[in-house]
């Protein structure tokens, strides 16, 4: 079966001939300025490029032509984040979710989002949503786990973290999120032994090096 003209554009796109991938998308939406899904390529490949005013115009665009594809929000909402826009970005991806609401991915982003700024609860139950759809990614866990010590739920903390470990031991955040508790609870010696396991797999993160400083002087 031959290729649309989409799909050509798009094999331009993944091959790194963005060039070629721009112009293709542009012919697409010239012929027919209806075209939802050519103007969320070139929103996609706009904001690839760092022209995220653009990118976020032809984002925009698209939603205006149809609005029941997740996808469409969630790259706009990722596009506002990367402006710095960061509350249009969670609302934009929020409404990815509820278009979609089996896609992991949409809510372990905003997870992510909402813990840039600090926003911790929320953060821990957009993590929690997204291990709810896919429970074999560590990386929600560990979302969840951190996002849950700094919502001073350190019990359900301490199980998130120890399910990564017994998973997976050569993620240095999860150690560093036990230590963070261990510390809370007084226990440096147990918070120095889990820090030096962040520093033997991470040895440039200035962080950890200071909290294992830190411990070893307590």
């Amino acid at each position: 079966m031959a290729e649309t003209a989409i799909e050509q554009a798009l094999s331009l796109h993944q091959s790194g001939d963005l060039d070629a991938a721009e112009q293709a998308y542009l012919d697409i939406v010239t012929d027919d300025s209806q075209n939802a899904e050519a103007l969320k390529l070139l929103g996609v490949l706009a904001c690839q490029r760092g022209k995220f005013d653009d990118g976020i115009n032809y984002l925009e665009a698209a939603i205006q032509i149809d609005d029941t594809v997740a996808e469409y929000h969630f790259a706009l909402g990722q596009g506002y984040v990367a402006t710095g826009k960061v509350e249009d970005g969670i609302k934009a991806m929020l409404e990815a979710g509820r278009v979609d609401p089996a896609r992991a991915d949409i809510y372990g982003a905003i997870g992510d989002t909402f813990q840039q700024i600090h926003n911790f609860p929320e953060a821990l139950r957009a993590y929690q949503r997204a291990i709810a759809l896919d429970s074999k990614n560590v990386n929600y866990k560990v979302g969840a786990g951190l996002t849950a010590i700094f919502s001073s739920q350190l019990d359900m903390a301490t199980e998130y973290l120890e399910e990564v470990i017994s998973e997976r031991d050569n993620i240095p955040h999860a150690f560093y999120g036990l230590a963070l508790i261990k510390a809370e609870s007084g226990d440096t010696q147990a918070a120095h032994d889990l820090i030096s396991k962040s520093v033997a797999l991470d040895g440039n993160n200035p962080e950890y090096q200071r909290l294992k400083t830190l411990y070893a002087e307590s």
